[in-house]
């Protein structure tokens, strides 16, 4: 493997370098490219239940190095289904969530709810559907008239919870 690379100046972009052993170039356009030393830095190492690597490239004309490098970076929190689950039930949106399914004469309220809870006990069992939850929150807010206080306390429990990256409680609109 050539630890040498070409930088093309006019399409900013890396060429491989045309020889497999390293030597110059004979014939080299230098007002197009510059040669390159490539460094490839090893990866770190690191604890793959807390974090994970993200590969990086560098570019350093002064230096005329191209480096293949690395970051570690934290992995994201996971979500939290128990949580959130816990927070809902005793939250004052929960409470006038079912105080507007039981004033209702319409089924649509009481289904939307059965459908969350159905998809929620699924994340809950470790068996997440994150399509079928989001599609269940949509359902059940779009049967109710919560008051935006309500739909802000869902939003904090969302966040506090970890699953606002993976839920909205606004459909796209289309």
């Amino acid at each position: 493997m050539t630890t040498k690379a070409l930088w093309d100046l006019v399409n900013n972009r890396l060429v491989q370098y045309p020889r497999y052993d390293d030597e110059p170039v004979v014939g080299l356009d230098t007002n197009r490219y510059v040669m390159l030393s490539v460094v490839r830095n090893p990866q770190p190492t690191y604890d793959p239940l807390a974090d994970y690597l993200v590969p990086t490239e560098a570019l350093d004309l002064d230096a005329l190095t191209y480096t293949y490098g690395w970051t570690v970076e934290p992995l994201p929190p996971r979500p939290n289904y128990q949580g959130f689950y816990s927070a809902l039930l005793v939250s004052a949106c929960y409470q006038a969530v079912l105080a507007e399914v039981l004033s209702t004469t319409s089924p649509a309220p009481a289904g939307a709810l059965a459908v969350f809870v159905s998809a929620m006990q699924d994340c809950l069992s470790d068996r997440a559907n994150p399509d079928a939850m989001q599609g269940a929150i949509w359902l059940l807010l779009g049967q109710l008239n919560l008051d935006t206080t309500y739909v802000d306390e869902l939003q904090t429990m969302l966040t506090d919870a970890h699953l606002d990256r993976l839920y909205s409680l606004t459909p796209p609109e289309s």
